[in-house]
């Protein structure tokens, strides 16, 4: 298949099939991050539309759910692993549990606080991964890394800022009696 081709088949691929994975994803994301599942989607779609099978459609749209339920379980992975560290943040120390703006700040403090005691690869990583939303896969362009030495680092470093919140958590109790 010429270039042009290619395009043109993707073109048709994309109109023909961007609102059910849209949809797909809307189910289990919700309507919020359906447009991120599905973009993400489309671009894995165009990077390896060379793995693509063209010539059946129900096979298509299988492997773009099967790239779009790669998506979504790391969007479900991600945002669990967030609610996690704002739950164990809202743990530090236990007289936190004021007031819900001053209590965000005070979570903020904290893992700041957490972030700046953390080696700088380990701060870096985090950074990558969770305020820049950067996939493994694209963290490791970043840093040039495989992508298995990013998930090695990426869990070693959520190790040891777990190790750093949990000692700030026991001082501050400390700190309380």
């Amino acid at each position: 298949m010429s270039e042009e081709d290619e395009e043109k088949w993707f073109e048709w691929m994309f109109r023909a099939f961007y609102e059910p994975v849209w949809a797909y994803a809307a189910r289990r994301v919700g309507c919020g991050g359906a447009d991120d599942i599905a973009s993400c989607t489309f671009q894995t779609a165009w990077n390896k539309r060379h793995r693509i099978p063209k010539d059946d459609e129900r096979a298509v749209i299988a492997w773009l759910y099967r790239v779009a339920w790669g998506h979504v379980r790391n969007a479900t992975r991600g945002e669990g692993r967030r609610q996690r560290l704002v739950a164990l943040l809202r743990q530090l120390p236990p007289e936190q549990s004021a007031e819900g703006a001053h209590e965000e700040e005070e979570v903020r403090t904290a893992m700041e606080t957490a972030m700046a005691r953390l080696r700088p690869k380990d701060g870096e990583i985090l950074r990558l991964h969770y305020w820049e939303d950067l996939a493994v896969e694209e963290i490791g362009k970043v840093l040039g890394l495989t992508p298995n030495a990013v998930r090695v680092r990426l869990c070693r470093a959520r190790m040891r800022l777990a190790e750093l919140l949990r000692g700030m958590r026991l001082r501050c109790e400390e700190a309380g009696r």
